[in-house]
């Protein structure tokens, strides 16, 4: 019998929009409302996503606990 890896992820930061208060990643133009989202260092809402399963993980997690995924 094959034993099958755990997929490998990482811990996504996302942000909130200030002008629609969607989490979309840190960049330049929201995904969502396609407003510019200026650079800051101190966001007010921060959210932290499997990159796998796009469920909610702490910060420093080693592991999704939703899809087992290995988080680097």
């Amino acid at each position: 019998m094959v034993e099958s890896k755990a997929p490998v992820g990482y811990v996504e930061v996302l942000v909130e929009c200030p002008f629609c208060g969607g989490y979309v990643p840190d960049d330049f133009e929201c995904l969502k409302c396609g407003s510019e989202i200026m650079e800051e260092t101190d966001y007010e809402q921060m959210m932290f996503v499997c990159s796998i399963c796009r469920e909610d993980v702490g910060d420093g997690a080693d592991e999704c606990e939703y899809c087992g995924a290995e988080l680097e």
